[in-house]
């Protein structure tokens, strides 16, 4: 049986449905307190980046070949960005593979699809950065409470033990990039107030493992 994201297996008529349950799925499971729990957090924010790549369409500009990667790169130190690609190994996003880049540099993201801001990337030039991306078919993703309004994409935000996220209406149509509206009605409002959703908050909830996670979800798409 499948117990990782990169594994498993769809045939093509059920997958948009199955990256919705999967999303959900996600958006329900909180992530634990005991030893381990910031790497499964990145874990699971990990499954959010891979779902979001199943709900935004690129320009065929934004590839240079049928077979090209799609591009993730996550940008920012500490350790937690090897949990994010240790969980997306070998994943492909419909026919094309996934390439995850890490680096601590701000050069050349433009020729990236999507850019993971980790929270330990700190930066001064992050405003300017993200305004050089804005008109460009490349998703920015963040983990800070001003990341929309500095310009960002998507932010993760955390509620409790509970991992979800906001969408800047600004980025709908940019680029000529397209984000289903399906997304977009899973996201939590920008201007909802920073005392209910803030990253200082921390998990409280009683421990769910990883691998549960990935043998739960492999059972949802096997019997789908």
């Amino acid at each position: 049986m499948a117990t990782g994201i990169s594994q498993i297996q769809t045939n093509p008529g059920s997958k948009r449905l199955l990256a919705v349950l999967a999303l959900l799925c996600l958006l329900c499971l909180p992530f634990g307190k005991a030893y381990g729990a910031e790497y499964e957090e990145y874990e699971l924010k990990a499954g959010f980046l891979y779902n979001f790549f199943n709900f935004i369409k690129w320009p065929d500009r934004s590839f240079d070949a049928p077979n090209s990667p799609f591009i993730l790169v996550l940008v920012g130190g500490g350790g937690k960005e090897r949990a994010i690609d240790h969980a997306l190994q070998n994943s492909f996003i419909g026919a094309r593979p996934l390439k995850i880049i890490m680096t601590n540099s701000t050069e050349d993201l433009g020729k990236a699809h999507m850019v993971f801001f980790l929270e330990s990337f700190k930066n001064a030039d992050l405003p300017r950065v993200l305004a050089q991306l804005k008109g460009k078919p490349v998703i920015t993703v963040g983990e800070e409470k001003n990341f929309i309004t500095l310009g960002g994409d998507i932010n993760f935000v955390q509620k409790g033990a509970k991992i979800k996220f906001q969408i800047n209406p600004g980025s709908t149509e940019k680029g000529d990039l397209k984000i289903s509206s399906r997304l977009l009605m899973l996201a939590v409002a920008p201007e909802q107030s920073a005392i209910d959703y803030d990253r200082p908050f921390r998990a409280t909830a009683p421990n769910i493992t990883t691998s549960r996670l990935s043998q739960e979800t492999a059972r949802e798409y096997a019997i789908l």
